[in-house]
């Protein structure tokens, strides 16, 4: 009997082991929620071995360090910013429309993070250049899809006959100037007025006709 009982368990097939990458999710998860609450200056490795229900060294073999795990969350919600931006401007056929679309989007998700993170937002600015390094791709992508909205408007005889390129960078750099204190010191409802002001102001430098006002 037990050696029957024993060849029936050779039989049954071993449980997988999770996968690298999942193993990598679950302390990036992990870590998300510590550096929300704390930052990335409070929280330590240790913490983050702690959350994730793992020893220090099963950390280090995913992450050299805290710094590599912050960077892996940022890549995560850039992905989510990217996602709703696109979802948000498909939506629109109206170029004006797009390219509202675009900024009051970009700053509501923008509103939810600093919420969000509203116990560490003094230390975005001690950590702004490492910040900067880990979004520069994302900046790219945004002053991209900047000019094709404008290129979009131009072909569609609504937009003046201007510089895609120059206009993408000035709306992108004007965005980029107001959107920390914009989210971390106005409220929604303010941020809403302040956005729905810049849009028009920008819309009536580029379109041709009139700028209907929400």
């Amino acid at each position: 009997m037990e050696q029957l009982k024993k060849m029936f368990e050779k039989s049954m097939p071993s449980m997988p082991m999770p996968i690298e990458s999942e193993q990598r999710d679950l302390i990036v998860s992990a870590a998300s929620d510590l550096f929300s609450r704390f930052g990335l200056e409070k929280t330590t490795v240790g913490d983050i071995a702690r959350a994730a229900k793992k020893g220090k060294s099963s950390l280090y073999y995913y992450f050299r360090n805290k710094e590599e795990v912050f960077a892996e969350v940022i890549k995560g919600e850039i992905a989510g910013l990217k996602a709703r931006i696109i979802q948000a401007v498909d939506q629109e056929d109206d170029p004006c429309e797009k390219l509202r679309k675009f900024v009051f989007t970009r700053l509501d998700y923008l509103y939810e993070k600093a919420d969000q993170y509203i116990t560490v937002k003094d230390e975005y600015l001690k950590h702004y250049a490492f910040i900067e390094n880990l979004t520069l791709d994302y900046s790219q992508w945004e002053v991209a899809t900047i000019r094709d909205i404008v290129e979009y408007g131009q072909k569609k005889g609504a937009f003046l006959l201007t510089d895609p390129g120059a206009v993408s960078q000035a709306v992108f750099f004007a965005l980029k100037g107001l959107e920390y204190p914009w989210a971390v010191n106005l409220g929604r409802t303010e941020i809403e007025e302040n956005v729905e002001m810049l849009v028009n102001i920008i819309l009536e430098g580029i379109s041709k006709g009139q700028v209907s006002v929400l």
